[in-house]
């Protein structure tokens, strides 16, 4: 929220003789909007206020044109995104509610960032304008039609009948006010499963995994999760051990942090580009080998990631397996191939070591507590709940992503930088821990499998 309020800033330093519409207060905000447009002006309302009873807009930025009045609507996806349809919707709705305010808007843009800012240019050169006047139109056309039968649905005081489909996977109130309620594993919980065959679920009024007809068609990851579930037991597939026959000692477990925000940190940089901020390795020579542990942290006042990329280099050695948990570790090396290819060779035979380990647990093994998520953050309580994050001040990536962008915009300082830069490490190296932990725990459920076996 705090990067995009900046960027609606900068956009509106673009028209500095604009008037500024200030106040939470709706209703008095839509007056001074109107009055400003009454008086003729002639010049960029800022921050223009619609109010429709019960819809409410706000316009960015409102700029008189013949005929009418031009609306542009900032926002911090690139120019050439190809979501363009859901910012149109989103400017379309502000047309709605502007015209049913009375006020003509006759065109549309959307002020969108280009891919050739750089740190360090204005303002003038961060934005590109996308004229989308004729779809905006459009959508604000058929908005206007159902408007009324949305608005008297949004305010009906009793809620509408339940029914299961794709949305309920982000929805709060499933599991505990709608039709996940009381149910312990609801089929929202198999992996990968197509919205196609949730509506067919949802036609049939299936939604406890223990009622899915025998017959259901799943594939075997799926299909090891409705075991898991419905027997309530761990369940470990052959071929386990196979898979972790593949990884070669000594190991290195990987896990890497990033920052990335609207606007660059750094020179020579552009918006939302991704930058290499912090490593963590855990390295042992066997099974039962003892642990060493580097750490990288990135100053946050400058681009450190050739300096990150000879640590790592370094850190990982020239012999064994790398263990990572998703492709994130992957595709951030291909990057720093790019940035320095001087050092791309080095890097390729870290890469050319790269194992996941996420593909091989999914693969071959399910819990009911992973409730349908293969995360380290669900996987790693269910099999080795003695290791966690609870303790940690940082435990997650998008807190690790937003502390230290805060260091490098000099919002934190002085003592709490060394006690944030503490909190980073931290976070980080109980990834790599967490992997150690995940990996003992396999091996450990490989062996089981094998002599039980064995004794058969």
């Amino acid at each position: 929220m705090q990067q995009g309020q900046e960027i609606g800033a900068l956009a509106r330093s673009l028209y500095p003789d604009g008037i500024l519409i200030t106040g939470r207060d709706n209703q008095a905000a839509a007056a001074r909007t109107l009055a400003c447009i009454a008086s003729g002006i002639g010049q960029a309302i800022l921050e223009a206020t619609a109010l429709a009873a019960p819809f409410v807009a706000k316009a960015d930025i409102l700029t008189p044109v013949e005929q009418g009045w031009h609306v542009l609507e900032v926002k911090s996806s690139f120019c050439d995104t190809k979501d363009l349809a859901w910012l149109i919707d989103d400017v379309a709705y502000t047309v709605m509610v502007f015209r049913r305010f009375a006020v003509p808007i006759t065109r549309a843009s959307l002020l969108l960032l280009s891919r050739a800012y750089r740190h360090g240019d204005g303002a003038d050169r961060l934005f590109v304008e996308v004229d989308v006047t004729e779809e905006a139109l459009e959508r604000a056309a058929e908005f206007r039609t159902s408007a009324d039968s949305i608005a008297r649905t949004l305010f009906h005081y009793e809620a509408p009948d339940p029914k299961l489909g794709p949305a309920c996977r982000d929805c709060a109130e499933f599991g505990t006010e709608c039709l996940g309620a009381r149910l312990e594993h609801t089929v929202l919980e198999i992996p990968g499963l197509h919205y196609r065959k949730l509506l067919q679920l949802s036609a049939a009024g299936i939604v406890d995994v223990a009622g899915l007809p025998p017959d259901f068609k799943l594939n075997d990851r799926q299909q090891r999760a409705v075991k898991s579930v419905v027997s309530g037991q761990l369940c470990v597939e052959d071929g386990l051990a196979g898979a972790l026959d593949a990884i070669a000692w000594p190991c290195c477990y990987l896990d890497f942090e990033t920052v990335a925000t609207f606007l660059p940190l750094y020179a020579g940089q552009g918006c939302h580009e991704q930058v290499l901020t912090q490593f963590s390795v855990h390295k042992r020579c066997g099974a039962d080998g003892e642990l060493e542990h580097t750490e990288y942290l990135a100053e946050a006042g400058r681009d450190c990631q050739r300096d990150l990329a000879k640590a790592l280099i370094q850190a990982v050695g020239q012999q064994g397996s790398i263990l990572v948990y998703s492709t994130f570790e992957h595709a951030r090396i291909k990057a720093l191939q790019k940035l320095f290819p001087d050092l791309a060779d080095p890097l390729q035979a870290l890469l050319d070591r790269l194992l996941d380990l996420l593909p091989i647990l999914a693969n071959h093994v399910y819990h009911p507590d992973f409730h349908g998520s293969f995360s380290i953050k669900k996987v790693l309580p269910a099999l080795a709940p003695e290791l966690s994050y609870d303790d940690l001040d940082v435990r997650n990536g998008e807190v690790a992503i937003a502390r230290f962008a805060r260091m490098a915009r000099r919002e934190i300082v002085g003592d709490e930088v060394g006690i944030t830069r503490r909190q980073l490490l931290q976070y980080c190296e109980r990834d790599t821990l967490a992997m150690v932990r995940l990996h003992e725990k396999l091996i450990g459920l490989a062996a089981s499998q094998v002599a039980r076996k064995t004794v058969s």
